[in-house]
């Protein structure tokens, strides 16, 4: 049995909770607030699972832009020196949930540079990532566009049907996406591997925001570029990346998870 300290009380954090705790692992959840108080040697692993990623979307981080700083790239890196703070024979192991979204286009190599820059929190996100993705005993975990079977606000799924039905859609072309609970079963396993490194957890192949919406059966309208750009602050990030081999075909699990979401 290992002994895990989950930072960030969010969608992540309690799914990964969740997940852990299936396997018989000890598991403490803690507040980013709070982790600076707990004694690290208690456990092997610390997983961050917090970050501000705006409210209701990427846009407000342009109004928070000290918030978003803070949490997205100060944050991670002063909880990876308080790993470390921890020497032998109490190594602590950081794994970090990053995001997709430092990229912009199609980028093939998983340890490619962040070349996308065109928002506060793709900005906050890359200088994260990069402090962290060379750092021994670190495993950084980047997640994109997360959706799952159930309706909760962070949902790619619940975001569409929301726009669809209050506002209007826009598709931005090709984008590797997340099923968040996928990678969630994926990072418990490459946990248990003792894997460090950056690992990418989009499924196998790409998607359309448009063909997305055909499988859930939804209909809407859109928006043209120009209106886009007119009715948010921030740019978008719109990127390919290669996939680790574990996560699963793109439009299986949409319809698996549009399944569950219609069965509730």
């Amino acid at each position: 049995m290992a002994n895990y300290l989950v930072v960030g009380r969010g969608w992540v954090g309690h799914k990964m909770v969740k997940e852990l705790r299936s396997c018989d692992n000890d598991v403490k959840l803690v507040s980013h607030d709070d982790i600076f108080k707990e004694r690290l040697t208690r456990y092997q692993t610390v997983i961050n699972c917090a970050g501000v990623t705006g409210v209701p979307n990427v846009d407000a981080c342009e109004e928070y832009p000290y918030e978003t700083y803070q949490g997205n790239s100060l944050f991670p890196i002063k909880l990876y020196e308080f790993c470390q703070s921890s020497r032998w024979p109490h190594y602590i192991k950081l794994v970090h949930f990053s995001s997709g979204c430092i990229y912009k286009g199609n980028v093939e190599d998983v340890n490619a540079d962040p070349n996308y820059f065109g928002s506060a929190y793709s900005t906050s996100k890359g200088i994260s990532d990069s402090y962290l993705r060379d750092k021994h005993n670190v495993m950084v975990i980047r997640i994109r566009m997360p959706f799952s079977g159930e309706d909760e606000p962070k949902n790619l799924l619940t975001k569409l049907t929301n726009y669809a039905k209050c506002g209007k859609l826009y598709d931005s072309g090709f984008n590797s996406i997340t099923d968040i609970d996928q990678a969630v079963s994926v990072s418990c396993e490459l946990l248990k591997q003792n894997f460090s490194g950056v690992v990418n957890l989009v499924n196998q192949g790409v998607i359309t925001t448009k063909e997305i919406v055909e499988l859930m059966g939804i209909d809407g309208e859109w928006y043209t570029e120009e209106e886009f750009k007119q009715n948010t602050v921030a740019d978008r990030s719109v990127c390919t990346i290669p996939s680790h081999p574990m996560m699963g075909d793109v439009r299986e699990r949409l319809n698996l998870a549009i399944k569950q979401m219609e069965n509730k």
